[in-house]
């Protein structure tokens, strides 16, 4: 579990492909002290595994289902990488609740100046419309956020300046790892699942017919 609040940008090393696996070295130092093998690391919204470490750089590895789900497989050398360890049981919770499990890419439509604060707008494909609310919480590469401004199929956050110095949301191009609201997700689910009532003579007499 993660809080969406970046601790640190790293930058992509080299990348090695091997049984069936991608492996990634990342150049980073300010959350190499407390890892240890095996731990998790959320690397653009993406939950990884480090499978090795110094105090430079991390390494982590990548299963095939999350190469072909997320845009790690469009990542290149020296790519800007917003890295977060996992969030221990005694730690505080500034951003919300954050798997690292990827719900979608998503295609940045546009970027949007008002004042100091720069909205970015990301494609809302159908299947995913309500798992979106207006002031509610996203993950955007990692970055917790808030849903700034809502249309039927596209969506705005709004950066602050702190937030483009501490990510990597200001070079954003073309695509997006997006994690909609786990709370969310759960309740749309419940309710699309929910057990439908089977009309039988007995129903209908309960329901007054």
């Amino acid at each position: 579990m993660f809080t969406g609040i970046i601790e640190e940008i790293g930058k992509l090393q080299s990348f090695r492909d091997q049984g069936g696996k991608r492996y990634l070295e990342i150049k980073c130092q300010k959350i190499n002290k407390s890892l240890k093998v095996g731990d998790s690391v959320c690397c653009n919204g993406v939950c990884l595994t480090v499978t090795a470490f110094t105090g430079k750089q991390i390494t982590l590895e990548v299963m095939h289902e999350t190469l072909t789900k997320t845009t790690i497989r469009w990542w290149q050398y020296n790519e800007k990488i917003n890295l977060e360890r996992a969030l221990p049981l005694s730690g505080r919770l500034d951003g919300h609740f954050v798997q690292g499990h990827v719900d979608t890419v998503a295609k940045l439509m546009g970027r949007e100046q008002e004042g100091e604060t720069l909205y970015l707008w990301f494609d809302l494909p159908a299947e995913y419309k309500d798992l979106v609310t207006q002031q509610g919480s996203i993950a955007v590469n990692g970055v917790s956020l808030t849903v700034a401004k809502l249309e039927e199929r596209r969506f705005a956050v709004a950066l602050i300046s702190h937030t483009l110095q501490e990510t990597n949301l200001a070079g954003i191009t073309k695509y997006a790892n997006l994690e909609f609201d786990i709370l969310g997700k759960y309740i749309v689910r419940y309710l699309r699942n929910r057990e439908k009532p089977v009309i039988t003579t007995e129903w209908l007499r309960e329901q007054g017919f």
